[in-house]
C-alpha cells in the first residue's frame, strides 16, 4: 500500500493484517556529490516501489525520510526514532529502513531493520538488465522481510 488516500482507506479497514512499513531513507545534496546522492535515492525509491507492489496488502510504503547529507548523523537518528515510534504506535510491527547511504551503517546496531544496499547507476543499464537486476535485489530484500514474519 502506498501513501495515498485509496490505499490508506484499505489499510485502515485491514489494519490487523498490515504490520510492515517500508521507509526509504533518501539523502539530499546540492554540491558536487549531487549526482551520486540522486542515484542513491532513485535506486532506493525504485526498490521500495517494487517491494510494495509485490507485498501489497501486507506492507505500507511510507513517504521517504529525507535529510541533507550535511545534517549530523545524531540529528538524523533522533528524527528517525521519532518517525519509527510514531509508526509503531500506529500499529506497525516491523519498520524497515531501506537506504544506499553508507552513513547509516554506523547505526546498523541501533536500527534493528536497516536494509543497506549499495547504489547502482541504473541509468547506464538497458531496460531488460535493469529489470532483472532490480527483481533479483528485491527478491533478496523480500527474503529478509518475510523471514522476520516467520520468526
Amino acid at each position: 500500500m502506498k501513501w495515498r488516500a485509496k490505499d490508506i482507506e484499505r489499510f485502515l479497514e485491514e489494519k490487523q493484517y498490515v504490520d510492515t512499513i517500508i521507509v526509504p531513507l533518501i539523502p539530499l545534496n546540492w554540491d558536487e556529490g549531487m549526482l551520486a546522492t540522486v542515484r542513491e535515492g532513485e535506486y532506493v525509491q525504485i526498490l521500495g516501489d517494487e517491494i510494495e507492489r509485490q507485498l501489497k496488502g501486507r506492507v505500507v510504503l511510507n513517504p521517504a525520510f529525507t535529510y541533507f547529507k550535511e545534517e549530523a548523523l545524531e540529528e538524523r537518528m533522533k528524527r528517525l526514532e521519532t518517525w519509527k515510534n510514531g509508526m509503531i504506535n500506529g500499529g506497525g510491527k516491523f519498520v524497515y529502513f531501506v537506504t544506499s547511504d553508507v552513513d547509516w551503517k554506523a547505526y546498523e546496531s541501533q536500527l534493528e531493520h536497516l536494509i543497506w544496499l549499495p547504489a547502482v547507476p541504473l541509468e547506464h543499464m538497458d531496460e531488460r538488465h535493469r529489470n532483472d537486476f532490480v527483481a533479483e535485489t528485491v527478491g533478496s530484500v523480500m527474503k529478509t522481510i518475510t523471514g522476520q514474519w516467520i520468526s
